[in-house]
């Protein structure tokens, strides 16, 4: 019993360099968590139910809130993760389906659930983890607190895009297979840097400020001007470019 009690009173957790472990544990269980941080994973794979404790189709999940007081959630140099689902996938039979129509699925899925996540989530922090394939699609519906995001060495990921209420900064570097950024309308400041083939930014009207990196001065051509435009016709004056050091 008393154990039961401070388990659940733990608002800080750093899960930290348990290498040969494959799972995440409960983390789920402890409601009053505000601060959690997982670093050096190595052997895991995939972030899946077990995270959320939620399995799809379960009735229980209905109403469920998922860490509703997390406010930060970092995840640092996991080099093996590849992917982040919180439902059970089917594994009957091998997925064929295309990237578009798994992200649909995913989304269906995370509706008929009914499951409210990370409510409360103000800081996302993604660094050196190069084999992570998505987000999942629910994460960019229901943190509807979110102001920053933070991706670094985030290799395979090729788009960063519809998180409607993401309302402060997108900062992103050392991210080569990103390709478009796009349906941010809130975010207020954009960081881009070490990424030489993103080639599509747009769906952010409410962009204030913008800041490019030394090494994305040719690429940033592509679609900086239409920024640039678009602030100009909906606020009246210039979009704020500055230098990332």
């Amino acid at each position: 019993m008393y154990f039961t009690i401070l388990w659940s009173a733990i608002s800080h957790l750093v899960w930290y360099h348990v290498r040969s472990c494959v799972h995440l544990p409960p983390i789920w269980q402890l409601p009053n968590l505000k601060y959690l941080r997982i670093e050096g994973a190595h052997a895991v794979t995939k972030v899946g139910a077990e995270f959320v404790g939620c399995k799809k189709g379960d009735p229980v999940c209905n109403g469920f809130v998922a860490f509703p007081k997390l406010e930060l959630l970092i995840f640092l140099d996991m080099p093996n993760w590849e992917v982040w689902s919180f439902f059970e996938e089917e594994a009957d039979a091998p997925d064929v389906r295309g990237e578009d129509e798994a992200v649909e699925i995913q989304k269906e899925d995370a509706q008929s659930a009914r499951l409210q996540l990370l409510p409360h989530l103000v800081k996302l922090q993604l660094i050196g983890c190069p084999q992570l394939r998505a987000l999942p699609p629910q994460l960019e519906e229901d943190t509807v607190s979110l102001k920053k995001i933070l991706l670094i060495g985030i290799n395979n990921l090729k788009a960063v895009e519809d998180f409607p209420h993401l309302s402060e900064l997108l900062a992103i570097k050392d991210y080569e297979g990103l390709e478009r950024i796009c349906n941010l309308a809130q975010v207020s400041e954009l960081q881009v840097g070490g990424c030489p083939n993103l080639s599509h930014v747009e769906g952010l009207g409410n962009l204030q400020q913008l800041g490019l990196g030394e090494d994305m001065q040719e690429i940033s051509s592509h679609w900086v001007p239409g920024l640039q435009e678009q602030h100009q016709r909906i606020h009246g004056e210039d979009l704020d470019v500055y230098t990332v050091v």
